[in-house]
């Protein structure tokens, strides 16, 4: 929708030398002129505060939603004023719901928080708008009732409280639905058939939880009377026969439906999904169970039937094929030819004139093969052209075929986005090299494109790059641990702190004081008595295993007899010598070998 707007609003809101604010917010009001008086403009239009998504339009014209026109109160090529400002940050927001559909809908505020990031810039009272809702035919229209700080507040880069009253008036806190959301879908349970009856074209939607110990889950329908089509999706939303992950469009005569839900199918941590049973005839009975499977699937082989040679004296029978001993061969085919008849298109022999050989039909357009009530489905389902409603140009050659695209291609398929955790319509095939290899559609690559800081290092990352940013961070952090140096203790495995002795700071902890002691020879007075009293008397730790201990020689399953004062003080003797640098050291650098060190410490 275009208008005519006011001249150059850049000229009057900043220089062209001034870098422009982010974000760029205009007031929308309605241009005065003579043949319109201000009282006529203040009783018939309202200020409505928006963004700018791109400057293409033509000059002294602006492009302006047709929602935003008619809260506007404004008409198609009306002039209107165009104004710059600055609306101080949101702090709060009550919105009211004008659709009772809203209470249905579980996430709700999930949507409407996305929505609101990617579709508006300012908010502003008696401001109404429409967010779309994967699944729903018209979108949800929201009013805004009152703002905080004032009555138009910039949204952007804000955290924003927001409070949505129902159509009925009710605060809802927190996520939406709940005790409102008027949800009465029956639960399957195993071993207790639910029984109903459904009507031509429409649908009853069964919620089921499938345990984690699960391997494998079968939704088994048993029709009575009339015929029905089963479908599961992970997505309620999403359960129709269109749009499903898990179908079962078999004829009327194959009894019972089986719908088969193998664990590996579902995606990690996801445990419900939804049901739906959908009426072909105008009346349906049926009851619906399901059945787990907590053992593994066994791959099955199929098996060729294995082929009778006739034997010697046998002679093979071409109207039933059978094998039929030689002497009562003439009598078999008379009779055989007389009372049985074998299908042209199919092995089936059936008996001549019965009412199972005149109900059995096989399809002229493909393989399949069943009864006469079978045709009319099977058609609808099999071999009737549907176009999708993203490309009303392109037919698909049946319903089946239609509800493939629809699971996997389609923009209007749903999906629940890994970035901000809403049911959306996934959006156009991607198109770059990058949202191929990950399989992004148009919602999810534009919605991982935002920016957020990172944890550690404080750069902003777009985010579907979060977690390659973060394993860059981890691998910088072992590449820092393999290139550690170790403490001097080999009994211990931490790096190496910065002390005389090279130890790390938990071996250096008991060894450190706070004397004077520039020649370092009161330290090593503590190591000698420290050492000479655990090769003697040990640390009396009973896991001890350190063979330069009393307690572990102790602990030890070989027979070692304990030093005496004379043989742990001889041991120590190389210790002290390579020490022996520290008394001529400078602060702070010690010229000293610790890879021949052999030292022992108990930890």
């Amino acid at each position: 929708m275009a208008a005519g707007a006011d001249d150059d609003v850049s000229d009057h809101a900043f220089g062209s030398s001034e870098q422009l604010p982010s974000p760029l917010i205009f007031r929308l009001t309605r241009r005065v002129t003579a043949s319109l008086p201000r009282q006529s403009e203040q009783a018939s239009s309202t200020a409505v505060y928006c963004g700018v998504r791109e400057f293409s339009c033509d000059e002294d014209c602006v492009a302006i939603p047709e929602w935003l026109l008619q809260t506007a109160g404004l008409a198609v090529g009306e002039p209107v004023a165009v104004e710059f400002v600055r609306p101080e940050k949101g702090l709060f927001a009550q919105l009211q719901a004008l659709d009772s559909a809203a209470a249905s809908v579980g996430d709700l505020r999930a949507i409407l928080e996305a929505h609101m990031r990617s579709n508006l810039t300012a908010l502003s009272v008696g401001e109404t708008f429409r967010v779309p809702v994967g699944g729903m035919d018209q979108p949800l229209s929201f009013s805004v009732v009152a703002l905080e700080p004032l009555g138009a507040v910039d949204i952007v880069d804000t955290d924003l409280s927001v409070d949505i009253l129902q159509a009925d008036g009710v605060v809802v806190d927190g996520q939406i639905g709940g005790a409102h959301s008027g949800n009465t879908m029956s639960e399957l349970v195993p071993g207790t058939p639910c029984t109903i009856d459904v009507a031509g074209g429409q649908s009853q939607v069964f919620q089921l939880h499938i345990p984690a110990q699960v391997q494998s889950t079968d939704v088994v329908v048993t029709c009575y009377s009339g015929d029905a089509s089963v479908c599961a999706s992970r997505i309620q939303r999403s359960v129709n026969i269109l749009d499903n992950m898990w179908f079962d469009y078999s004829s009327p005569s194959q009894q019972p439906k089986r719908l088969r839900i193998e664990h590996s199918e579902l995606p990690s941590g996801s445990n419900t999904i939804y049901v739906s049973l959908s009426g072909f005839t105008p009346t349906c009975n049926a009851t619906v169970d399901v059945q787990f499977d907590s053992q593994p699937a066994i791959p099955s082989v199929r098996l060729s039937s294995p082929t009778t040679e006739p034997g010697a004296d046998e002679k093979h029978c071409a109207n039933c094929d059978s094998s039929v001993p030689v002497a009562r061969f003439d009598m078999h085919q008379a009779v055989c030819q007389r009372h049985n008849v074998k299908c042209p298109r199919c092995p089936r022999v059936f008996k001549r004139g019965s009412a199972e050989f005149e109900q059995h039909w096989h399809c002229d357009l493909c393989d399949e093969a069943g009864e006469l009530g079978d045709r009319e489905k099977h058609a609808h389902f099999y071999h009737t052209p549907r176009a999708c409603s993203c490309d009303p140009a392109h037919e698909y050659t049946s319903i089946v075929e239609l509800a493939a695209h629809r699971r996997t291609q389609c923009s209007e398929r749903l999906i629940e986005c890994q970035y901000c955790h809403t049911i959306v319509a996934q959006g156009l095939p991607p198109t770059s090299t990058e949202a191929i290899m990950r399989g992004q559609h148009e919602h999810e690559w534009s919605c991982g494109s935002r920016s957020i800081p990172c944890a550690k290092c404080k750069l902003y990352v777009s985010i579907r790059q979060v977690q390659t940013h973060m394993r860059l961070h981890e691998m910088k952090e072992q590449s820092a641990r393999a290139n550690m140096v170790p403490c001097v203790n080999r009994e211990c495995i931490r790096e190496r702190a910065d002390n005389p002795l090279g130890l790390c700071g938990i071996c250096f902890g008991p060894l450190y004081s706070g004397q004077y002691d520039p020649d370092h020879q009161k330290l090593l007075k503590r190591l000698a008595r420290n050492l000479h009293a655990q090769l003697t008397s040990g640390c009396g730790s009973k896991r001890c295993h350190n063979m330069h201990c009393a307690s572990g020689r102790a602990n030890s399953s070989a027979e070692v007899a304990p030093l005496s004062h004379t043989e742990a003080a001889a041991m120590l003797v190389p210790i002290l010598r390579a020490y022996a640098p520290l008394a001529t050291a400078t602060k702070g650098h010690f010229a000293i070998d610790y890879s021949g060190i052999d030292l022992h410490l108990c930890v």
